[in-house]
């Protein structure tokens, strides 16, 4: 009997314990968009796939209770309580003025200043969108402003090469509220978070500032390249300078098991950054994450939201700068070609 009771006492500590930790949450966050807008919140159709000039707002989303890190399953957007993430008030056509204003009102001296912006990949719609930077704002506990940037893609898997047009279309928009949050922003307070298709847009955006000479040397504190649907050649020689000329701290996650990457590689017929041929691409002064043994779905390919390991490291890159070498999840790895060693990072099994 005692032996009993000691197992139930347990048993509903336990239970206690995990429902302390899954409570409801409000997430705050803000958008640029270069979609067109449709307006129907209650439905989640929010911005279409069309392309159309700048629009900027914000929403309030209510996390589900039932909501775990890395859950990524049966989550949609709508102002009905029936939906995962519920709109709780929004602005949803704002003036980039008034976006910008209202985004750098800072009401106390200790409101938090920093920035994580999320740009995502393709066959992504808006309302994906939304709901991957809310759980990525819930997921990682961040405390400053969220902000995603959505760009016209279709959100739909046939629709790829419409999806690179129109990724390259909306890089000049992508460029220009870049300098736009960069020349409002706090030294070292703007982290990047770019996936898949987006990196493609986000590198194009940072070039043309770059050479343009319009973006400040301070602001960018860390760019993430996740799966980055990129030429990897065209990388290294292009982009790489690029990336790493703003100053920030550049982490790169690929991995083998990405089905994503496989597939872009047949259709552009050359190595995807995000992917492995033989070895991971290495730069001199990026950190390159292998993820391949992290368990990372079907596709493989969304393990920035969706594997704990890979919200835990990003976490540690967002809120306390520490390079690979020093983050306990990863171990050492590397390669040699041409007689030349090339570094990189692992996780274990």
């Amino acid at each position: 009997m005692l032996c009993l009771v000691i197992l139930l006492v347990a048993g509903c500590a336990s239970e206690r314990t995990a429902e302390s930790n899954i409570s409801k949450a409000a997430i705050e966050e803000y958008f640029a968009t270069d979609r067109n807008f449709i307006g129907d919140v209650a439905h989640g159709k929010i911005y279409g796939s069309e392309r159309a000039p700048m629009t900027y707002g914000y929403l309030m989303l209510s996390r589900p209770v039932r909501h775990f890190i890395g859950n990524t399953q049966h989550e949609k957007l709508g102002s009905d309580s029936r939906n995962d993430f519920v709109i709780s008030r929004e602005k949803l056509r704002m003036t980039g003025k008034d976006f910008l204003d209202d985004l750098f009102t800072h009401k106390t001296p200790e409101t938090p200043r920093d920035i994580l912006l999320y740009i995502h990949g393709y066959n992504t719609t808006f309302e994906q969108a939304a709901v991957t930077m809310a759980r990525i704002v819930t997921d990682l506990d961040f405390r400053g402003k969220a902000i995603f940037f959505s760009w016209p893609s279709n959100g739909k898997m046939l629709k790829y090469v419409a999806d690179q047009n129109n990724s390259d279309w909306s890089s000049k928009n992508l460029k220009t509220f870049l300098e736009e949050l960069a020349c409002r922003a706090s030294p070292k307070s703007i982290c990047i978070i770019a996936h898949s298709m987006g990196n493609r847009e986000t590198v194009n955006a940072l070039a043309g500032l770059m050479n343009e000479k319009r973006l400040p040397g301070d602001r960018i504190r860390t760019i993430i390249m996740a799966a980055p649907d990129i030429d990897a050649m065209i990388f290294e020689r292009d982009f790489a300078p690029v990336v790493l000329g703003t100053g920030a701290m550049v982490t790169l996650y690929v991995s083998r098991n990405d089905k994503a990457m496989r597939l872009s590689y047949d259709v552009n017929g050359y190595t995807r950054l995000g992917g492995i041929e033989d070895y991971p691409v290495i730069h001199q002064g990026i950190d390159t994450i292998d993820v391949t043994n992290v368990d990372s779905g079907y596709l493989g390919h969304d393990y920035f939201v969706s594997s704990r390991q890979v919200l835990s490291d990003i976490y540690y890159i967002i809120n306390g700068g520490v390079r690979a070498k020093d983050r306990f999840s990863l171990s050492p790895a590397s390669f040699t070609r041409d007689g030349k060693t090339y570094a990189y990072w692992v996780f274990e099994k």
